[in-house]
């Protein structure tokens, strides 16, 4: 037992090693690791990752194109909104309430429902997070239903603003609990780094959770604040972007330059030159043909008489540039979560099964932000707060709407289609799905963003309107050929 650390029992204490060779202290030592909370990340580097996300929007182009692409690949052209309420007087009514509420939401007047949305998950993807505040107006406002809604940066709550209010109340980061539930948002009255106006802790406003929605996507649980998406790639893109600024000032300032004149040997009698009379070595004050001079593009270097020309390659990247760029463009796009082929618009190697898979899988991430997020979060909120209103102010009739209000608010959230990557594959599959009971008219109709009903209607006044017009100029239909040839021949089956 000499030498060795005796335990309570007895036994020599053996010492732990790691179950996990990267935890081990031989791998890995150099990377700092710290413990931290959800929120104690956010609070120490929340600010920090926003401003350069933001930063990298305005400058980056790599960055800004996969922001902006996948902020249109989640909205695309907006979202539908169909009550879905078994009151059938009830849902046609606020169905066309909402056609027109959906272009009066903005108090400014500039935006519809689908450009706010497009704003506010532009906010998210750039800044992890946007508020959207309920604004109610007065009946007589002019409003078909006296409700808007106004969009607040995520600077708007401030991240350091935390306080003990009681044994059950607190404030984290801007959000005020009772207990374990969110019951206010304090708010700064004005952007705080406008420098319109001066903002401290002092004027913050306290709005009821009930007019808020927190428009975000925490990481961990129980996380307060969101962080920005784009965290993992911002360092990644910053190095990409300086070397590639690098390699572009290095070929650009070479291409000044043509090539050089020199022969092997100066003899003591080559001063001057011959041709010109010029000194051929500068001696600071005669301006010889060494002195520095500011180039053009296609100067040639002179040397003496006497001398050969050696051109410059130009044209040289380095060894393995190409492929070195398009690794840190396939790894900034799996940072951004978006296909390579989509941020980068190089589709080469690319056949269209390889295009179907990667578009699938990408297709499948924007539609959980789509149905969780985007749809859950703003479209189900803001259409809460519409319904809402419009029944307490008794533009629409809503029996026993205290008692089971799922009932009224009952909502089909239908966002844009997104395009066939094979139409004639795609639209077949999805009429052999309806024959084969796989699937319906009505959820195909959703898949597409549209309302069944209102295609049936506009197709049956298509139809009747054609119908009508083939009549006043005596057109048998059933006679037509090509493009107005009816379906099998106008002979029913």
């Amino acid at each position: 037992m000499q030498g060795k650390i005796i335990g309570l029992d007895g036994e020599p204490i053996i010492k732990a090693s790691s179950a996990y060779e990267a935890a081990g202290r031989r791998v890995n030592s150099q990377i700092h690791a710290p413990s931290m909370g959800p929120n104690r990340a956010i609070a120490s580097a929340g600010n920090t990752l926003r401003n350069r996300t933001r930063h990298g929007y305005r400058n980056s182009l790599l960055l800004r194109s996969a922001i902006n692409k996948n902020v249109t690949s989640e909205v695309g052209r907006g979202f539908t909104l169909l009550s879905t309420c078994k009151d059938t007087e009830f849902k046609k009514d606020i169905n066309a309430l909402w056609k027109v509420t959906s272009k009066q939401l903005d108090p400014w007047g500039n935006f519809n429902f689908g450009a706010i949305l497009k704003i506010a998950v532009q906010a998210r993807k750039t800044a992890g997070e946007v508020f959207v505040r309920r604004i109610n107006r007065r009946i007589n406002s002019g409003l078909k239903v006296p409700v808007q809604v106004e969009l607040y940066e995520s600077e708007m709550c401030p991240v350091n603003f935390n306080r003990r209010l009681s044994k059950s109340k607190r404030i984290v980061q801007g959000v005020e609990f009772h207990g374990r539930v969110k019951v206010a948002y304090w708010f700064y009255r004005s952007h705080p780094q406008d420098g319109l106006e001066s903002a401290s802790l002092h004027d913050l406003e306290r709005v009821s959770a009930r007019d808020v929605i927190h428009h975000y996507f925490p990481s961990r649980p129980s996380q307060v604040r969101a962080e920005v998406e784009t965290a993992a790639a911002l360092e990644k893109d910053r190095d990409f972007k300086e070397y590639d600024a690098a390699e572009l000032t290095r070929k650009k300032e070479r291409s000044a330059f043509t090539g050089f004149l020199y022969r092997e040997d100066i003899g003591e009698e080559d001063e001057y030159c011959s041709a010109t009379g010029r000194p051929l070595f500068d001696d600071g004050e005669s301006g010889g043909y060494d002195s520095v001079e500011r180039l053009e593009a296609g100067t040639m270097l002179r040397g003496v008489p006497g001398e050969r020309l050696e051109l410059f390659d130009g044209d040289n990247t380095g060894q393995g540039y190409k492929d070195w760029v398009r690794w840190q463009s396939l790894m900034l796009a799996a940072g951004q979560d978006i296909p390579h082929a989509l941020l980068t618009g190089d589709w080469s190697g690319l056949n269209d099964r390889l295009v179907r898979a990667f578009m699938n899988e990408y297709r499948r991430d924007i539609s959980f932000a789509q149905t969780n997020l985007s749809g859950f979060q703003l479209a189900l909120g803001i259409w809460r707060w519409f319904v809402e209103t419009a029944i307490a102010t008794g533009v629409v009739s809503a029996p026993n709407y205290n008692l089971d209000q799922w009932f009224y608010l009952a909502l089909d959230i239908r966002p844009d289609a997104f395009k066939h990557l094979h139409p004639e594959q795609d639209i077949n599959a999805r009429m052999k799905a309806v024959n084969s009971q796989h699937s319906n008219l009505e959820s195909e109709a959703a898949e597409y963003g549209q309302d069944l009903t209102e295609n049936m209607e506009r197709n049956a006044e298509a139809i009747a309107e054609w119908q009508s017009i083939c009549e006043k100029h005596n057109i048998n239909p059933t006679e037509l050929t090509g493009l107005f040839a009816q379906p099998n021949g106008g002979q029913s089956e």
